[in-house]
């Protein structure tokens, strides 16, 4: 474990009234883990973030990196932490990316050398090495991503805060973010505090997420077990006759016909009890119709995300 947040609470006072954001949070963070904090838009996924890179004072609760709590560790702890805040401008754009590096890492207090090799690391690591002497304002937005992550790397830290690292790249960069951020993590040992509405990038990098509503955890496992746990039971199902609507709607309420053809019917359905795929079964059976095709399916974390969101946890039943 290398961070530990306990009873988290953070108010802000709004027009001499008080809201309460976050509301005695408590969870950890392991050491080398991929860690994610989802939630809609006002959950308190910014204000946690910056309490847990000391720009926010918390209302209530502690906050601790290896055991001591980071309002006592000072100036200290920014050295162990890089952060990446989305929205923010957080490099020059009239600058070349090496002098941005040069820039940014004399700022940290490393020497000239060490500012040399590491960024030449890390500009070879991403695949910026060939674009180091461009302006950075004729960057892509991959591009001035990328470079904002070796920023935030150069003195090698311990734990990487990313808010929205691949928001509003393409296909390609966005894969080769992904697998650079899995690398950080696996290879090189870096914690990474990641924030994100893509539920795509979510799933593939992820080692546990927390969902965050009305200032509380309302989910904090693995992308697995939330996706085993909340996800519907959708079927697929073909059988050789044509069932007409009436017929599929005896077994099911939410049906999507795939295809109608050729004495062939195929169908997708949601159902919340097994119950209803053997009745279905037994009943084609019964008359001598064959099922040439069924198999299970689970939601995506998209999928899964938006139901949690807009209908709440409690709406769900596991499965």
């Amino acid at each position: 474990m290398i961070l530990e947040i306990k009873e988290l609470s953070k108010t802000y006072k709004t027009n001499r009234k008080k809201q309460l954001v976050l509301d005695s949070v408590s969870f950890h963070v392991d050491k080398g883990e991929i860690f994610s904090i989802l939630g809609e838009n006002g959950a308190g996924k910014t204000t946690l973030i910056k309490l847990m890179v000391n720009l926010l004072t918390p209302s209530k609760g502690k906050i601790l990196y290896k055991n001591m709590e980071i309002t006592t560790i000072g100036k200290d702890y920014y050295t162990e932490i890089g952060v990446v805040l989305e929205g923010n401008r957080n490099i020059y754009w009239y600058l070349s990316a090496y002098e941005n590096i040069l820039y940014f890492g004399r700022l940290m207090g490393l020497k000239e050398k060490e500012i040399r090799e590491r960024g030449e690391e890390l500009l070879k690591f991403f695949g910026l090495y060939e674009d180091k002497d461009k302006k950075v304002g004729n960057f892509s937005r991959g591009m001035q991503q990328k470079l904002s992550i070796i920023i935030s790397l150069l003195h090698e830290p311990k734990i990487l805060f990313l808010d929205e690292p691949t928001l509003g790249l393409d296909v390609v960069s966005k894969m080769d973010m992904i697998e650079k951020i899995k690398h950080l993590s696996k290879e090189d040992g870096v914690t990474v505090i990641i924030t994100s509405h893509q539920m795509d990038v979510v799933e593939k990098v992820a080692d546990r997420v927390m969902i965050l509503g009305e200032g509380e955890i309302q989910f904090l496992d693995t992308v697995d077990k939330l996706i085993n746990k909340y996800s519907g039971n959708k079927y697929l199902i073909r059988v050789e006759r044509n069932l007409d609507d009436a017929e599929i709607k005896k077994y099911f309420d939410t049906v999507n016909v795939v295809r109608r053809e050729n004495d062939i019917t195929e169908i997708e359905v949601y159902i919340d009890s097994n119950r209803l795929i053997n009745s279905f079964l037994g009943d084609m059976v019964k008359r001598n119709i064959y099922v040439t095709h069924i198999s299970k399916s689970q939601d995506s974390l998209e999928d899964i995300m938006y139901k949690f969101l807009k209908l709440g946890s409690d709406s769900f039943e596991d499965v």
